[in-house]
């Protein structure tokens, strides 16, 4: 029976629950394992002055900057179970080793231990899972001991068992298994009064906080809340607590006067008020990576921190922007929202969802979870009111939301929109945007009728009406215009774009501000009722140039919400004279698009905006407000050469920090072999994403474009003097002071003090070097020059007495020239005389020819005596014509004048005959064939025959005259 009741209790309290619980989920980010590469459980989180985070993980000491996670491992490589921040320290506590983090010189981060001044007996212990400060001292928790840190000296307090070890206002806290809880004062743990609930580990603590006044919270494992005043322990009662401590109770923080966060080990985290009632409840199906959550912490913007049984979530608490997705098994996308009558309703993929508000200012709070509209399942695109009546614009057709339930107005076809026609309430007639075009309804005995009139040309999601003015917009179909003709029947017209204002896509149509507003890709333009005609708008060509906007919507206070480029934004007309733009990039990678864009603008604190995952509810009034300090912060400079140098490890001492904001000044020296540096930086606002803006002072005077790049690389510097300065911007433009750090890359070896002496001493050296090879050139040029007057000398000398032979040699050569002129003279004397005698040797032959000639008749005459006589003239004419001696004379003398050219041509050709000889001989001296003939006493055919028998014997060629061959014998 007992458990049955209990089982009844739950349940009720679990609806109790469940009805406070807010709809309006803040983000959820989750880091995995994966992500930040250490291990999977988190059992303690700080953060220190800087804002970087510090986790007591399975690897180590987990280190998180917004940008960059590290592992530090202990000397042992132990399990890190606890951690406490102090100033410049960093106390840790693992299994068998306890400690702290430092900053060495390079501002890296090392480990010192304090197990060399543990007192010897003292030195067995196991893991360390709580790090107190208190006062000045460190307080140390094991399993058996605690162990006080006091200047130097440790002092080690024994227990059965110690359970637990905290601190809240200014009182150190224990649980030891023989008394309770226990308090510290004066080097002595004192029971506190009423602790008797927690002897013998009865009741487990697992933390205490601050609470409400001047209470603090001791949080138990499974035994609920405990509130403690004045060392007087309280049982803290409340329907929620008593639920809530079911699913054990692991950890728990402040996150203001009124609120708690409690993580428990089997159902998640709770939010609670003073009051102890639930006000908040996060599970894994509202995106945590794990219920078993085993440490909470609250950073300084009141964001949770959940270190969990695998991996680490971060919650945005204070976030301006909250989730609210109504159908949390499907996820799906959001499409329309609206509040009616004290509801609020959100239409998605799979239907129309309602909630109850508990405040009708604040969206995030409903008194219930959602419920779905009966009949409404299904693709909702839109809801409006009209008449006081919701109509919901579904997939399937139009429907008119009567309680929990909705009921068809019209199921011929889909519907995107309703909008009332006319200034009067109710309105008489209302349009509907259909799949198909148009229809007309009217309003009747407090319903709608079908008028049965439609206009239909393309689907018509996009309608503004402002007067008589109706158009309606397709996307890439182009603008149409919707009018009654003069029988009142609907028609429509294609726009004409003769401006060429419509685009081939992006053409949407909106009502702002009482004016109708036309976006297209070219740009946005108004409807000007005195051309009847639209043109550029001048608003909004000031704000956005001719960029494409995607979606427009205004709100009550003159605000125009827009989307464009997937990028979500609002014109702030709080200031008429100059509106500005304020993006909210947190919702960039989540809104919808491509025409399915929804901004509901419920008030300065409610603005919700349609997402793949339900809807967002941005509190614009807090997020424009939201000035929290944003810092950067150097996390890592590298000197690289061979191997690299750290410059700055990325930790800061006090001391090196010049003021409450974070403004890093150092300065060092490097070689000029490592005149590559690189620079990492980051900035601790974990909820966005933070833009970087660097510049290099010495090197560059420019600042870079902000970037998301946490990094920034400059490699080969010359010497000099350098300043690295980086700032850091947030999403809502808020920048950080600047951080800096100057540096100098030294110069290289060639160029330092000892090596410009050695250059002087070098120098001095060469000018001495110079000036003793000048002198030995000199007196070797001397030596050269008396040389070479010497060889001129003696080469003037050869040169006269050359000119002297040469003389010599021209005279004789003149003398030599004139005898050969003399011998040519001679020969050619010669040769004249032998031509004449040849030629009185012919005319002889000739003359003796004739008269034998004329002899030769007178043989006949009958005188005896006168033919003897005859025939005795003749015969000594014969033995004249036939003697030689005129032939030896002549040889004799031709050889002499020709260098013997019949006993040379004898001499080659001994085949040839005294006749031959005759032959060449007369053709050398260039007779004709017919004195040849007479000279041989032969015929000239007898010339030419012997001529050709002189060739065979020669064994001339034919194409070697004979002449030419005779003419060279003997030269």
């Amino acid at each position: 029976m007992r458990k049955i009741l209990t089982t009844i209790l739950l349940l009720l309290f679990a609806t109790i629950i469940n009805a406070q619980n807010q709809v309006g989920l803040p983000s959820i980010s989750n880091f995995s394992r994966q992500v930040y590469e250490a291990g999977k459980q988190t059992r303690c989180i700080g953060q220190d002055r800087r804002g970087i985070m510090y986790f007591a993980n399975d690897d180590g000491l987990l280190v998180y900057d917004g940008t960059y996670w590290n592992t530090y491992q202990l000397p042992n490589k132990s399990i890190v179970r606890s951690l406490m921040i102090d100033n410049d320290r960093i106390y840790v506590g693992g299994q068998q080793e306890f400690g702290y983090f430092y900053f060495d010189s390079n501002n890296a981060l090392v480990y010192h231990s304090f197990k060399d001044i543990i007192p010897p007996k003292e030195n067995e212990f196991t893991d360390v899972w709580n790090v107190i400060k208190w006062g000045d001292d460190i307080f140390f928790r094991s399993a058996k001991r605690i162990f006080w840190l006091h200047g130097n000296t440790i002092k080690a307090y024994e227990s059965i068992n110690w359970g637990f070890l905290g601190v809240t206002r200014n009182l150190l806290v224990a649980e030891q298994f023989e008394t309770g809880l226990v308090y510290f004062s004066n080097g002595k743990w004192i029971p506190l009064p009423n602790g008797d609930d927690f002897k013998g580990h009865n009741t487990v603590v697992k933390a205490i906080t601050d609470f409400t006044g001047d209470m603090s919270l001791i949080t138990t494992l499974k035994n609920g809340l405990y509130t403690i005043r004045d060392k007087d322990i309280e049982k803290f009662k409340s329907p929620d607590v008593t639920a809530i401590s079911q699913d054990n109770l692991y950890s728990a923080c402040v996150l203001d006067g009124n609120l708690t966060a409690i993580a428990t080990n089997l159902n998640g985290l709770y939010i609670i008020d003073s009051q102890g009632k639930v006000v908040q409840h996060l599970t894994k199906k509202h995106g945590l990576q794990k219920n078993n959550i085993m440490y909470v912490f609250a950073d300084r913007n009141k964001n949770l921190w959940l270190g969990l049984d695998n991996g680490i979530d971060l919650i945005a608490h204070d976030n301006a922007i909250a989730h609210i997705n109504p159908d949390n098994e499907n996820k799906s996308p959001g499409y329309a929202a609206i509040v009616y009558k004290n509801n609020l309703y959100l239409g998605t993929a799979s239907g129309v969802y309602r909630a109850p508000l508990q405040n009708a200012d604040q969206l995030n709070q409903t008194a219930a979870q959602f419920n779905i509209i009966e009949k409404s399942q299904g693709q909702v695109w839109g809801m409006n009111i009209v008449n006081d009546h919701l109509l919901i614009s579904h997939n399937e057709g139009a429907y008119i939301v009567n309680g929990n339930a909705a009921s068809p107005l019209d199921e011929t076809t889909g519907f995107w929109l309703f909008r009332p026609l006319g200034s009067q309430t109710p309105a008489p007639l209302m349009l509907a945007g259909t799949y198909n075009g148009i229809n007309l309804y009217s309003y009747e005995n407090g319903q709608f009728v079908n008028k049965k009139q439609h206009t239909h040309f393309e689907s018509a999601k996009f309608v503004a009406i402002e007067g008589n003015n109706i158009w309606a917009a397709h996307p890439y179909k182009g603008l149409y215009r919707i009018y009654f003709d003069t029988a009142g029947v609907l028609q429509n017209k294609l726009y004409n774009d003769k401006n060429k204002i419509l685009s081939e896509n992006h053409n949407h149509v909106f009502n702002v501000q009482g004016k109708i507003v036309l976006t297209t890709g070219k740009g946005i333009f108004e409807f000007d009722p005195a051309i009847n005609d639209f043109k550029r708008s001048d608003f909004f060509t000031k704000i956005f140039g001719n960029a494409s906007v995607s979606y427009l919507k205004d709100d009550a206070h003159g605000n125009i919400w827009f989307i464009q480029d997937k990028k979500p934004g609002v014109i702030d007309c709080s200031d008429p004279h100059q509106p500005k733009i304020v993006f909210i990039p947190e919702l960039n990678s989540v809104i919808m698009s491509n025409g399915e864009e929804f901004i509901y603008p419920y008030n300065n604190s409610n603005v919700l905006i349609g997402s793949e995952e339900g809807f967002y509810n941005v509190d614009y009034e807090k997020y424009k407000n939201n000035k929290r300090s944003v810092s950067v912060l150097l996390r890592k400079i590298t000197a690289s050469s061979k191997t690299d140098s750290v410059l700055f490890g990325g930790y800061l001492s006090l001391k090196d920090t010049t003021s409450s904001v974070e403004t890093v000044k150092f300065s060092r020296s490097i070689s000029y072999k490592y005149n590559s540096v690189q620079f990492e930086f980051s900035s601790p606002i974990f909820v966005q994403q933070a833009d970087y803006s660097c510049r290099l002072k010495g090197f560059e005077s420019e600042w870079s474009p902000w970037s998301k790049k946490a990094e920034k690389s400059y490699t080969n510097l010359p010497a000099g003097d350098y300043t690295f300065e980086v700032k850091a911007k947030d999403d809502l433009g808020n920048v950080s002071p600047v951080s800096t750090f100057s540096f100098t890359v030294l110069p290289p070896w060639y160029r330092t003090i000892v090596a410009y002496l050695v250059y002087l001493l070098l120098f001095a050296y060469i000018i001495y070097w110079f000036y003793k090879r000048q002198q030995k050139k000199y007196l070797l040029n001397q030596k050269i020059k008396l040389q070479k007057q010497q060889e001129k000398y003696e080469a003037e000398q050869e040169r006269l007495q050359f000119e002297h032979q040469r003389v010599v040699e021209k005279n004789e050569r003149e003398i030599i020239q004139l005898r050969n002129e003399k011998l040519e003279a001679e020969v050619a004397h010669k040769n004249t005389e032998l031509a004449s005698n040849t030629m009185t040797l012919l005319q002889k032959r000739e003359v003796l020819n004739k008269i034998k000639e004329e002899l030769v008749p007178l043989r006949e005459l009958d005188s005896e005596k006168e033919a003897k006589t005859v025939r005795k003239i003749i015969k000594l004419i014969n033995d004249q014509l036939e003697t030689d001696d005129d032939w030896d004379r002549f040889a004799n003398y031709f050889d002499k004048v020709n260098n013997d050219f019949l006993k040379t041509l004898k001499d080659k050709f001994p085949q040839l005959t005294a006749t031959d000889l005759k032959l060449c001989a007369y053709l050398r001296i260039n007779l004709s064939s017919k004195e040849i003939a007479n000279l041989l006493n032969i015929s000239i055919r007898g010339v030419e025959t012997s001529r050709y028998r002189l060739r065979k014997k020669l064994d001339l060629p034919n194409e070697t005259g004979l002449f030419d061959f005779l003419a060279m014998v003997g030269e």
